[in-house]
């Protein structure tokens, strides 16, 4: 995400919550500190989601895709390897 999607991503913010926002360029910076690794349409997705179950508006941790382990391959060959090991079967690779 660029400083900018993330400054569009404050003001729909606003939008949603009028007034619950100090909107300025520092808080701009911070929120892109923090989210410039995110893909602008998923947050903005996420916002969606969030603005319509909810009545304050969201944090950085509400908006942001967490890690997830298991999406990485070498979490799921381990997985693998650890079945086919308690089962006695052969590993697959």
């Amino acid at each position: 995400m660029t400083l900018k999607e993330t400054a569009l991503l404050l003001k729909e913010i606003d939008r949603f919550f009028p007034e619950r926002l100090n909107l300025d360029k520092d808080m701009a910076k911070s929120w892109h500190r923090l989210l410039e690794s995110q893909a602008y349409e998923e947050v903005v997705a996420r916002l969606d989601e969030y603005a319509v179950s909810n009545k304050y508006p969201p944090l950085i941790y509400d908006l942001y895709e967490k890690p997830r382990p298991e999406r990485k391959k070498f979490g799921l060959s381990q997985i693998d390897k650890w079945e086919a090991e308690a089962s006695g079967g052969p590993i697959q690779s």
